[in-house]
């Protein structure tokens, strides 16, 4: 077998592989599906929104480390295929991307901390300093979790990225019920959402194959690769914004009084953004390292290459609308039912045409995710900043806009994504022409 051959098989992903790689991604999503239902239920009114808010601050921050895992997928497989070529000296003098994580999770864990008096009150009621020290702790060893991850698909190491995201999910979701049936307090929620940042110690004690991703070495050195990582951690962050970080931006620009009607109105909006988002966002997510390789396989037609999965995207959205249409206030109020006080705000929230368009927002949110994964394969790094800066920045001005905070967070959440998208599709179509 040649070379190239070789090469090409150990890129290749099996159908077992995906099937891996899908279950995690339900997993996660019923993870953070059971996230919030144990929050509802077990939780005093004024507590859910809370709880809420503090997850999507705790993702929100997992959003920005997450773009570790993937400078780290690239630095490691292109060390990987350098060794393949014979090139072992080089290969060798490459920084190890978990110890780099490690350090930079430090470096962001210190600044949360050290801001965290002039914001952190804005957002959080209940033990303020304890949450952020936790988040904190989270930060750090999440940030070696990603880059494990980042290191197990440099080497195509499937199975180990299914196992590192699924099992995180199944971690939170043991955790939260355990916690929840024993003390079902905020800061046993809370606690118990940050405690899988632990699974790659559990791991690396027990997989060889876990302790190879730990140990892997990437192309570049430490400082190169710090550098990657911090622009893949910038780009990232904007994502983060608008995918986990809605729910923050969303608190930043309505400022309600804790266990008020606003607050709970709040509270229904996030559950219902959460459960409306998740179900085609997670699976697209966790399936992004195997999109590229698809767009790298038709790079000399990238905007032919994204007509069938955005038509897919969009098809799903509109069946997926209507059905919230119909069925969502229901399903949702007997999800998450609401306590007497909160009936009103609840009522507000579980409407049809607010689900249903909440819905089909989760669809061109999905969009965005995918078209910045099309320019991320094209090497399009400029373009894929500007995507998601244009969509977050756009969808922020827009909470702003002198309307009910559920017309003006739909309008965000449709119209910052969508220039976003534009602005994506207009880096491929003029990458492609300059390539002609």
């Amino acid at each position: 077998m040649s070379e190239v051959e070789s090469s090409a098989e150990a890129r290749s992903i099996t159908r077992g592989e995906s099937m891996g790689i899908l279950g995690a991604s339900v997993l996660s999503a019923a993870s953070a599906f059971v996230a919030t239902l144990v929050a509802k239920r077990l939780l005093p009114s004024a507590d859910v929104t809370e709880f809420m808010i503090f997850w999507s601050l705790l993702f929100g921050v997992y959003g920005v480390i997450g773009g570790i895992a993937s400078e780290t997928t690239r630095a490691v497989g292109a060390a990987a295929l350098g060794r393949g070529r014979g090139q072992d000296d080089a290969a060798a003098a490459g920084a190890r991307p978990a110890l780099v994580a490690l350090g930079i999770g430090a470096v962001v864990a210190l600044l949360l901390l050290a801001t965290a008096p002039f914001w952190a009150a804005r957002f959080l009621n209940q033990h303020i300093e304890l949450t952020m020290v936790s988040v904190a702790v989270a930060v750090v060893l999440y940030s070696v979790q990603v880059a494990m991850s980042g290191s197990a698909a440099g080497l195509h190491k499937w199975y180990l990225v299914a196992t590192i995201n699924g099992g995180e999910a199944i971690w939170r979701f043991v955790a939260m019920l355990v916690v929840g049936l024993l003390a079902g307090s905020l800061w046993g929620l809370q606690a118990a959402a940050v405690s899988p940042a632990l699974l790659w110690v559990v791991l690396v004690a027990s997989s060889r194959h876990a302790r190879q991703a730990f140990a892997a070495r990437g192309d570049v050195g430490a400082k190169k690769l710090v550098v990657n990582t911090l622009i893949a951690m910038g780009s990232a962050a904007a994502s983060a914004a608008l995918t986990t970080g809605f729910p923050l931006m969303m608190a930043a620009t309505e400022n309600v009084a804790k266990g008020s009607r606003a607050d709970m109105v709040l509270g229904a909006l996030v559950l219902a953004i959460s459960i409306t988002r998740s179900p085609i966002m997670i699976p697209l997510q966790a399936f992004q390292g195997v999109a590229i390789s698809l767009f790298l396989k038709q790079s000399h037609r990238p905007v032919a290459a994204m007509a069938k999965p955005v038509g897919a995207l969009l098809g799903v959205g509109v069946i997926g609308g209507i059905a919230a249409f119909l069925v969502g206030p229901w399903l949702f109020l007997l999800l998450y039912a609401p306590k007497p006080e909160e009936a009103s705000a609840y009522g507000e929230v579980a409407q049809g045409w607010v689900l249903g368009l909440l819905t089909f927002a989760s669809a061109i949110m999905a969009l965005l995710v995918l078209s910045g994964t099309a320019v991320l394969a094209m090497n399009l790094h400029k373009a894929y900043i500007l995507g998601w800066m244009v969509a977050a920045v756009v969808a922020l001005l827009l909470l702003f806009l002198p309307l009910p905070l559920i017309p003006r967070s739909i309008v965000a959440l449709f119209v910052g994504p969508l220039l976003g998208f534009t602005t994506h599709m207009a880096g491929l179509v003029l990458n492609a022409r300059s390539r002609a």
